[in-house]
């Protein structure tokens, strides 16, 4: 459902458009309405709306100016003006902001539907911004790519049957599927061997059903067997030599009817080694399966850390558990694997009440584009110790929101969302909650309290100029707002302030 703010300073308009249309059966929630500039930014602060449905002239702000400062903070977001001015600049402006509906008082029924479904098209629209049908292609590919990884990681990872984790992949071959061993690729020329086999497969219309798979010197290839593949293979071993090649590459071919047979057998032949690579079509290497790091390993530091969960004090033995079994861990892929089946087996055996699913979600797309091995150590470690806390050490997540903020006072992009996608990790909506309960206080309000708070103090120290302040507390580029707030806050203009308590 999308969410919607309604902002105007006439009352009874507010209250038609909130009441008089039946928002939920065009898929929207109305989440707060605002007679002022600054009570949207403050609601837009906390509520993070899709839509904002917003009046021209508004005291605090106009709706120009609020416009101009929520697009930078979140470009997402999707403005309708509905404004009794018709004059043709106001509508000028708003175009160069990128508002797309601009209505005229009074708006009809008709008329405030059609613009929010434009809005919502508009909004859904800044969020793909490829067409449908690369977004298919990519999924398409993604998906596949997934199945294959996940393929691979059960059964070198998890211990899963052949038989059980060959359903990731939904190939049937009537001519069967051949196993290809290549022996004798040395490290050295690996990568180019492997780019050579790969641009033979694919001038040979034979699609390798899994990523090709690497063990001390010897590279293997699964399948769909064809006529002729398997002499094509072992004329190209036979003639193919590489730079820094010290001896022939040999060849042999296994041929089997299903592929869970195939892969069973691969299985077996491959688990002997300690390590096991494997070699994606884009050439990039990563350790697969390490023997020091078996499944029942991650079982029992499971069960380690769930033991320590209740009791006090036990912080840094956690770290040091979770430093001894993923330090040892160079390749990035193989973190990965680890570091998600660890969150995914600890989010199974915790209760549901001490954790928000959205939270882990955000966590694994947050784990997924992070490509520095020490980071990802580092934020691994901070969301392991999160779920395993309890709701008193949401006090520490409140106290970290509260530190950032006295850290960047002088920001006006300052936002709850910000801070949790780049700070935190966390959920928004999740944050906002945790926030306000432990807290007694919305964040906008905390935000616009710490800014009043400070900005007394500066003012009230000797020839500190109103523009100075304003600037020192995040309100700079809008002196107008920060005399708003202030005197929301405090009953007092700045001038008139410094005029009260100045003591001169």
């Amino acid at each position: 459902m999308f969410t919607m703010i309604v902002a105007d300073d006439e009352k009874v308009i507010r209250e038609s458009i909130v009441e008089c249309i039946d928002w939920e059966s065009i898929d929207v929630k109305i989440v707060a309405s605002c007679s002022n500039g600054v009570e949207v930014m403050d609601t837009i602060m906390d509520e993070s709306p899709d839509i904002v449905l917003t009046d021209i002239k508004m005291p605090g702000f106009t709706g120009l100016e609020l416009i101009e400062k929520i697009s930078k903070m979140d470009p997402d977001v999707e403005f309708i003006i509905l404004s009794g001015y018709k004059e043709f600049d106001f509508a000028k402006q708003a175009l160069q902001l990128g508002v797309r509906c601009y209505l005229l008082k009074p708006a009809g029924e008709e008329q405030l539907i059609t613009a929010v479904e434009n809005a919502k098209s508009n909004f859904l629209r800044k969020k793909n911004h490829s067409s449908l049908e690369r977004e298919q292609k990519r999924l398409s590919e993604q998906a596949e790519e997934y199945h294959r990884q996940l393929l691979l990681y059960d059964i070198f990872v998890s211990a899963v049957n052949p038989l059980e984790a060959s359903h990731y992949i939904d190939v049937k071959n009537k001519s069967g599927y051949l196993i290809a061993y290549f022996t004798f690729v040395e490290e050295n020329f690996l990568i180019p061997f492997a780019d050579a086999v790969y641009g033979l497969l694919k001038k040979a219309d034979a699609e390798p059903i899994i990523d090709f798979l690497y063990v001390s010197h010897s590279m293997a290839v699964i399948l769909k067997d064809s006529s002729g593949l398997s002499d094509k293979l072992r004329r190209f071993s036979e003639t193919a030599w590489f730079t820094g090649q010290t001896i022939r590459i040999t060849f042999t071919g296994k041929f089997y009817e299903s592929l869970s047979e195939g892969l069973g057998q691969l299985t077996s032949n491959l688990m002997r080694y300690p390590k096991i690579y494997s070699i994606n079509r884009l050439l990039h290497v990563r350790e697969l399966y390490n023997a020091c790091l078996s499944f029942e390993k991650i079982q029992y530091l499971t069960d380690q850390l769930l033991n320590l969960m209740d009791r006090t004090k036990e912080e840094e033995k956690i770290k040091r558990l979770l430093k001894n079994f993923f330090m040892p861990i160079e390749d990035m892929e193989l973190l990965h694997n680890y570091g998600i089946h660890l969150l995914s087996q600890l989010i199974r055996k915790l209760p549901e009440t001490l954790f928000h699913k959205s939270v882990y979600y955000d966590l694994l797309e947050k784990l997924s584009v992070c490509d520095d091995i020490k980071t990802y150590r580092e934020i691994l470690t901070e969301q392991i110790l999160l779920l395993l806390s309890d709701s008193r050490d949401k006090n520490s997540i409140v106290s970290q929101v509260k530190h950032y903020v006295e850290e960047n006072l002088s920001d006006p992009d300052i936002s709850l969302k910000k801070i949790a996608r780049e700070q935190i990790h966390m959920n928004v909506d999740y944050l906002s909650r945790i926030f306000a309960k432990v807290n007694g206080e919305k964040f906008s309000h905390y935000l616009n309290r710490r800014r009043i708070e400070t900005a007394k103090v500066l003012l009230l120290k000797q020839d500190t100029a109103v523009a100075f302040v304003a600037d020192k507390v995040g309100c700079g580029n809008n002196p107008r707002y920060f005399s708003q707030i202030f005197k929301k806050y405090t009953g007092y203009t700045p001038s008139a302030f410094v005029e009260q308590f100045s003591g001169k």
